[in-house]
């Protein structure tokens, strides 16, 4: 909820039974109404080759993609990418690789995690915790606005002392 809170989109991608991955989003918060896409991988597929225009009216609102193969999250990745979506993916073993490499920053758990996908991540978290993403988010926004008003601050300053 504090990643919605803050504009981060959270979506599942998974190997499991459609029904159970939409009981386990709407527990987590992921699905929370009806207007949200849940669907298997084999239509995403589909879609993704057939029909992709589609597909990307409908990404908006996806939010669960069960019975997916490991390609799929990282198809997922690139198409989010087209759209000038930064994505953020979280993995834990050796088929998640591809995936973490293709985002823009790619999550692997520590405890959980295999060292394959420990290698393709550009971080590593050390809980296996969403919630130290949550936190790694809120820090990391934090130290851009900071950068930013630093940086803001210096051009005046500049500017300022070439005028006088």
């Amino acid at each position: 909820r504090l990643c919605q809170g803050a504009g981060v989109v959270v979506r599942m991608v998974t190997g499991d039974h459609l029904n159970t991955a939409k009981y386990i989003a709407r527990d987590c918060g992921i699905l929370t109404n009806d207007d949200q896409i849940a669907m298997e991988g084999i239509k995403f597929r589909t879609m993704l080759d057939k029909d992709k225009e589609a597909l990307v009216k409908m990404i908006p609102m996806l939010r669960v993609l069960a019975r997916s193969q490991p390609e799929d999250k990282q198809k997922l990745i690139r198409l989010l990418q087209e759209l000038g979506e930064v994505v953020g993916a979280t993995g834990d073993g050796t088929n998640d690789a591809a995936a973490l490499k293709a985002a823009n920053v790619g999550l692997a758990m520590n405890k959980s995690g295999t060292e394959m996908a420990k290698r393709a991540a550009d971080v590593v978290i050390l809980d296996d915790s969403f919630s130290s993403i949550v936190m790694s988010v809120k820090w990391g926004r934090a130290i851009y606005d900071n950068i930013s008003k630093f940086v803001q601050f210096q051009v005046t300053v500049n500017v300022v002392a070439l005028v006088l």
